[in-house]
């Protein structure tokens, strides 16, 4: 935390108090000291609820209160240069690197691009280096340092009267081991000889401490033929086209062809959507692989989450389900690589499953069932909502395109943020739509609606294409609203609200 200044240095109270709350006594940022020779005491200065007057040296209060620079020029932003990794866990110095105030978690399809802009847009919010970091997911190896080096430095926030940055990484949601990550590596508590270290209770007094969680949410359905196009057509036209695509009976096809003359090669989204819903429904059964596997990696005596789940055992709570890492049993073939697919490939031999980023392909319903991932985030992050005082926060795709303004007034209170006048940002548009153009890439309102009817990729060809290939057939809209129905609920009661979502 950045430290209190000289008019307050006889306030005893914690350096990691509520964000906001008090802003003379708190804020995102490390001082800038002289690194010592005793690593154990640069740990124990920059890590824990210390605050030695000797490091005093910025008025914090009076800047953020009275600063006046317009924090969109991005001009104004420093980033540091260091990048340097190292494998072997060691803290470093942190002196001038500022913390992220919050995480949009997911999910992927959903909206986050959109969300990450329009936050970043608020003139005390600065945005990352880019949008998705992932540390905690791709960069687990890297230090700490290295990830606060993707934010904006001391010197930008003070200059700018900037109050908080973060990043938007929406591979973080389905995965538990990220919680434990982050709730391990951003804790101040550091006691890596403690036998309870590994343990979840440890840290449940540091939540406040931690970054803010946001997640967003799609109507299901709508989600996974999005999820479809950009993470199953896409990446197989791309390796198509390329000449690198193999059928599922392992024969060669070729290359150079036209968008047109590979349509014979790829599963409908009825297809797919199918063998994964079969998957997905014994996966999900009572007392299946979901439940075990789950508990066998998540939930025994000395794993991170066995107080979790004890504590949902002894209540009417609903076991916890890593869905991810339970119902997508790999295969020892190449070219039909996900158990779900088996079938599939059997009936139907001459088309391309072999992709790049099979965690996405293989999930096209499963990452539309939100509740199972954000069970595990809600334990965490909701332990604070006691205190008077909520650390996850999710939004409903829906109500960012119906009343943005609103979801984003809603956002920066819930972030603690002072009032802002989001029309300006978001009446340009919206944000990565239509297919990767990449997170940055702005649709307007009147390009959006020119493109509603487009193919299936930014290239395609033939919009009749687009409509043989996702469309649905009555069955299995039928299938896919019943088996959402549930975990639709469950979502609802767990987020407090419902979202405008066809039933």
């Amino acid at each position: 935390s950045l430290y209190q200044n000289e008019e307050d240095e006889e306030d005893n109270s914690s350096v990691v108090a509520t964000p906001w709350k008090n802003i003379s006594s708190w804020g995102p940022c490390f001082p800038r000291i002289e690194p010592r020779t005793d690593d154990k005491q640069v740990r124990s200065l920059l890590r824990k609820k210390t605050k030695p007057k000797s490091l005093v040296s910025k008025n914090w209060s009076y800047i953020v209160k009275n600063i006046d620079i317009d924090t969109n020029d991005e001009t104004s932003i420093q980033y540091p240069t260091y990048r340097k990794s190292y494998s072997n866990g060691k803290e470093e110095y942190l002196g001038g690197l500022c913390r992220p105030g919050f995480l949009i978690i997911g999910q992927g399809k959903c909206g986050t691009s959109s969300l990450y802009k329009y936050l970043t847009g608020h003139d005390r919010v600065m945005p990352a280096v880019k949008k998705q970091i992932h540390y905690f997911i791709f960069n687990t190896k890297k230090s700490l340092k290295w990830y606060y080096s993707n934010f904006p430095t001391i010197e930008s926030f003070l200059g700018t009267g900037t109050l908080m940055t973060g990043e938007a990484s929406p591979g973080y949601m389905p995965y538990p081991f990220v919680i434990q990550l982050l709730v391990q590596r951003l804790s101040p508590t550091d006691e890596p000889d403690n036998p309870s270290a590994d343990k979840l209770e440890t840290y449940m007094d540091d939540i406040k401490s931690l970054p803010k969680i946001i997640s967003v949410v799609r109507d299901p359905i709508e989600r996974a033929v999005s999820s479809y196009k950009y993470n199953y057509i896409v990446p197989a036209l791309t390796k198509l086209k390329r000449g690198q695509g193999m059928t599922a009976s392992g024969k060669p096809i070729p290359g150079g062809k036209t968008e047109k003359f590979y349509q014979d090669y790829l599963y409908t989204f009825e297809e797919v959507a199918s063998a994964e819903l079969a998957a997905l429904r014994e996966c999900l059964r009572p007392g299946g692989r979901g439940e075990t596997y789950s508990f066998n990696h998540y939930g025994k005596d000395n794993q991170f989450f066995h107080g979790t789940f004890e504590s949902r055992a002894n209540s009417s709570k609903t076991p916890l389900i890593y869905l991810d890492g339970a119902c997508y049993e790999d295969t020892k073939s190449q070219f039909v690589p996900r158990v779900q697919w088996n079938e599939l490939a059997k009936r139907i031999p001459d088309k391309i499953l072999d992709l790049p980023n099979l965690q996405l392909t293989q999930s096209i319903i499963g990452r539309g069932v939100y509740v199972l991932p954000l069970e595990w985030w809600y334990e965490v992050f909701a332990s604070t909502s006691a205190q008077g005082e909520d650390w996850i926060h999710t939004v409903c795709t829906e109500e960012m395109g119906d009343n943005p303004v609103d979801t984003m007034d809603d956002v920066s209170s819930f972030l603690g943020l002072p009032e802002f006048d989001f029309r300006n940002t978001t009446s340009a548009g919206r944000y990565n739509v239509g297919g990767h153009r990449g997170y940055d890439t702005l649709t307007t309102a009147d390009e959006e609606s020119d493109e509603h009817d487009e193919s299936l990729s930014s290239t395609s060809e033939s919009k009749s294409s687009s409509i043989d290939l996702t469309s649905i057939s009555d069955e299995l809209m039928t299938e896919l609203m019943e088996f959402y129905r549930p975990y639709n609920e469950r979502l609802f009661a767990l987020i407090g609200r419902r979202c405008a979502w066809k039933e």
